[in-house]
């Protein structure tokens, strides 16, 4: 590649990258949380994925491993991905409380509407994300293995999950009875939980019995 080329390529990573290392910083600043859906969790721990794939393109790039068509299709992959990782950046700074805030009840309020259920924007960003990556493979600017294998994964969990309905973050019991049929029960540490689907209304929470 030229010089003026090797330049657009490697500005575009560097954009992405540090966008990337932002929303990284965010999960990490809260993942001990309390009410964190464990998705949630889970997705913070998946996300240096994406950054050592990026960097593997930088370098890629800066040692002129990449060609100059290579580099020319990228450049639109690459300007979308900046834009989706952008718009995650968002998300995660909506969604994620800051110090001092009412942690969980900020979490929760935040996630339920963008991060679970089917083409939810979270679910939407992850998979345009997964596929620039993909694309930017086609065209030899790094080679993705298996490291985006658990991203995905976690991505496509988003949309069976209901917002992490009965989800007890603290100390106590947590009764759901929606029919009168036990379909799940639950016990770790100081709390326990019991879950009944098809009745709502009926939902008891009260201090774990000694």
């Amino acid at each position: 590649m030229s010089g003026a080329e090797v330049i657009v390529a490697i500005s575009l990573i560097d954009a992405c990258i540090g966008i990337t290392k932002t929303i990284i910083d965010i999960g990490r600043a809260v993942q001990d949380a309390q009410g964190l859906p464990p998705k949630l969790r889970a997705l913070c721990d998946q996300l240096p994925a994406i950054e050592d794939l990026l960097e593997s393109a930088h370098d890629r790039c800066d040692e002129g491993k990449v060609t100059q068509d290579a580099s020319n299709s990228a450049e639109p992959i690459l300007r979308q991905c900046e834009q989706a990782l952008g718009e995650l950046r968002v998300i995660f700074r909506k969604v994620f409380p800051k110090d001092g805030d009412n942690r969980g009840k900020r979490v929760w309020k935040g996630a339920k509407a963008v991060v679970f259920g089917r083409d939810s924007q979270l679910q939407k960003l992850l998979g345009t994300i997964q596929d620039n990556l993909k694309m930017l493979e086609q065209k030899e600017i790094f080679v993705i293995g298996d490291k985006l294998d658990a991203l995905q994964q976690l991505t496509e969990g988003l949309a069976e999950d209901d917002g992490g309905k009965n989800i007890n973050s603290g100390a106590g019991n947590l009764f759901a009875n929606e029919s009168g049929t036990q379909t799940n029960h639950l016990q770790s540490g100081e709390r326990s939980q019991q879950i009944w689907v098809n009745n709502p209304g009926v939902y008891n929470a009260g201090p774990a019995s000694m």
